[in-house]
């Protein structure tokens, strides 16, 4: 019979005392914590901790559970004298954002990081 791995979503790993050196499965970060601090009763005091990242974890998180980084868009305003919405993005520009989002398969209305390079002084006026 083959035997199924398991992963929990979240993995710590600590050093003790007594010389031994363990790993900690939990559902959250806090219950792989709690079982973690248990086992100073049985060997000894924690001389280090972390959270495990190998081949399956990345700072303890299982690396299926870790979420996508988000969307970059560098908005150049170098020439750009267009007008500007309430955002101080040119108009239309966050409606094509969203549109290219929904076409590459992701959620348009996902977090998204926005850097505006040679952004015009927020003095200028807004479209409303």
């Amino acid at each position: 019979m083959e035997y199924e791995e398991f992963f929990a979503p979240w993995r710590l790993v600590a050093a003790f005392a007594d010389g031994s050196r363990l790993l900690f499965d939990g559902l959250t970060e806090e219950q792989a914590r709690e079982a973690m601090e248990a086992a100073q009763e049985e060997h000894g005091d924690i001389g280090y901790w972390n959270r495990v990242t190998d081949q399956n974890y990345e700072d303890g998180r299982y690396y299926k559970t870790v979420p996508p980084p988000p969307c970059i868009n560098i908005v150049d305003y170098d020439g750009y004298t267009g007008p500007l919405d309430e955002n101080g993005l040119p108009v239309g520009l966050a409606e094509q954002i969203a549109q290219a989002s929904a076409e590459e398969g992701r959620d348009p209305n996902e977090a998204q990081i926005i850097i505006k390079r040679n952004a015009p002084p927020d003095d200028q006026p807004h479209e409303k």
